[in-house]
């Protein structure tokens, strides 16, 4: 990362080269930096929502039913501030339900994109949902973008609302779902 080239992972080394695991609070600035690195891709930008990224990341790491699933490498540069995050999702379990949850992050380090840790780190956070009995997932995105919406419907996930205009002008928030079937969580 820190602007060299990276190699692409492939299935085949996935398990050698990555580790996933829960954020813990000394993971704070990390987070923090690698969600500043995607922000401009969110609408509207994650800075310009209440509160900012600072606020969503102390509130995320302090609340116990929430936190951040990481990608990262198994032995990241130690120059690198985001200390080899290739990809996070932010969960929230107990949302509008105690077998519900919802996704309010999830993004891949834009050099990683393609490599599939998308769908690794979604199906571990479906397995680890299922353990604590939650077995409804919600997350939401907005029209322009076609990547996010085409991955979801690909993984199973559906729209239930849209809410029209919510972020602009014609600019509106689709709201997905899924349930959790064990079969199609990761590998047991």
């Amino acid at each position: 990362m820190n602007g060299k080239s990276v190699d692409i992972l492939t299935h085949f080394n996935v398990e050698k080269d990555i580790i996933i695991r829960e954020a813990a609070k000394e993971d704070f600035n990390a987070v923090f930096r690698f969600i500043e690195l995607v922000d401009s891709e969110f609408c509207p930008p994650l800075s310009q929502r209440g509160g900012g990224i600072y606020e969503r990341v102390r509130n995320t790491l302090a609340t116990p039913d929430a936190n951040y699933l990481i990608v990262q490498t198994k032995n990241p540069d130690p120059s690198d501030k985001i200390y080899g995050f290739l990809a996070i999702v932010g969960c929230t379990r107990g949302w509008h339900g105690k077998d519900r949850a919802y996704i309010n992050f999830f993004a891949t380090h834009p050099a990683y994109r393609k490599a599939g840790l998308g769908e690794i780190l979604l199906a571990e956070l479906e397995r680890k949902l299922l353990e604590k009995g939650i077995d409804k997932l919600y997350l939401c995105t907005w029209t322009g973008n076609k990547k996010a919406m085409r991955f979801y419907e690909k993984l199973g996930y559906s729209i239930y609302s849209v809410i029209l205009n919510d972020r602009g002008r014609n600019i509106n928030t689709f709201n997905y779902r899924k349930k959790i079937e064990p079969a199609k969580s990761a590998k047991q």
